[in-house]
């Protein structure tokens, strides 16, 4: 324990403020908060795929890509049903340290499956096959949703990260179902995943199979409803948002999506589309001809600010006629307390689950002993 000047810097569990002959902070060290995270969305062209070990020159080429990029959070579409279980071995060669889920559900070929530096608390697959009737279609869901809820150290709640791939094709069925699976995925997001967990922040990622962003899939998914916002990462060189197909003679479309909630969104570091052909400063070990080799699709990336990493920074104390008056920076999605001891050894709580209704805190507490310490403490959620 040391003490020091209140001022900027300080992203600590709690802090306390010694009220009597001077003022001080006393920081109590933590886990540092993650500043920055990024999430990568991938379809690895795993449909009919007979060989999903590490063994395979395509695995090798995704593999490659990913251990050069390190995203910390990996969203993979058209993972072979048969051998999803070689994930693991994936992971464990490439992206050591990371945790995979494959829980997904698949239309009998394909699923998804999402890899994470951070620990993974929960994996639900959501509309697995589910009927789309309510939403025009006399069919059903092709594949899944499937959600990965993720711990992320500095973050007051878990990251929900969604991934979809929706039915590709460019008859009127195929399209008139791709719509329809995007009113399924709104209609769950919009009727039970928001109704408890609008504070948390989430995203959708996946093969949306759609490059019109005016067509029926995008009006869906991206309104004011879902709270969804289109992002347009593109590749560093060409600056072509284009992600398909990297096999073919030239790029088309762009199906690969990455779609951020408002708090996400409103604090994106950066994204590009990644290609292995254009790099400059490329490894040996890293191929040209990988991306190539890897799928048909391009990998989609976006690096996002952690919107809760506020540095705690005291505004100002006052003591008027044995009350205390403290005003600090805060989060506004967050919990804190103030607690008061005589000897820093024992706490008792004062104000508790204080929320704040800005990007400022106020406390005004009555002082309980001429002299001793007060702090503020940042529930962690």
């Amino acid at each position: 324990m040391y003490m020091l000047g209140g001022g900027r810097g300080c992203k600590k569990k709690w802090w306390g403020v010694l009220l009597g002959l001077f003022w001080a902070i006393q920081v109590i060290a933590q886990t540092n908060p993650v500043r920055v995270f990024s999430v990568l969305t991938y379809n690895v062209k795993g449909n009919g795929v007979t060989n999903w070990t590490t063994n395979s020159l395509q695995v090798q080429a995704i593999g490659r890509q990913m251990a050069f990029l390190k995203p910390d959070i990996i969203t993979f579409q058209e993972i072979p049903q048969k051998y999803a279980y070689e994930m693991t071995n994936f992971v464990g060669l490439y992206l050591p340290g990371y945790t995979v889920v494959y829980n997904s559900g698949t239309d009998g070929n394909i699923k998804s499956a999402i890899a994470s530096r951070y620990p993974i608390l929960r994996s639900t697959s959501w509309l697995a096959r589910a009927g789309l009737t309510n939403f025009g279609v006399s069919n059903v869901f092709t594949r899944d949703l499937f959600e990965a809820e993720i711990i992320i150290p500095g973050f007051p709640s878990p990251v929900h990260v969604f991934t979809v791939h929706l039915k590709s094709g460019s008859t009127t069925a195929d399209k008139e179902r791709r719509a329809a699976e995007a009113a399924a995925i709104s209609n769950f997001l919009v009727t039970a995943f928001l109704t408890s967990n609008s504070s948390r922040p989430y995203l959708l990622t996946g093969d949306l199979n759609e490059t019109n962003t005016n067509s029926p899939v995008f009006k869906a998914l991206i309104n004011s409803a879902t709270g969804l916002f289109l992002t347009t990462p593109t590749e560093p060189t060409t600056l072509s948002p284009l992600t398909y197909s990297i096999q073919a003679t030239s790029l088309t479309a762009r199906y690969d999506y990455i779609l951020p909630c408002g708090i996400l969104y409103s604090n994106i570091a950066s994204g590009f589309v990644f290609r292995t052909d254009t790099l400059t400063d490329r490894p040996l070990w890293l191929l040209a001809s990988d991306s190539t080799k890897a799928s048909d699709h391009l990998p989609v990336t976006i690096a996002f600010a952690n919107p809760f990493d506020v540095p705690f920074h005291l505004v100002s104390i006052q003591v008027q006629q044995g009350f205390a008056h403290i005003q600090w920076e805060a989060a506004p999605s967050r919990l804190y307390s103030v607690e008061w001891s005589r000897d820093l050894s024992s706490w008792q709580p004062i104000m508790t689950n204080i929320k704040p209704g800005s990007t400022t805190a106020i406390a005004t507490v009555q002082i309980p002993f001429p002299f001793g310490f007060f702090r503020v403490y940042r529930h962690q959620q």
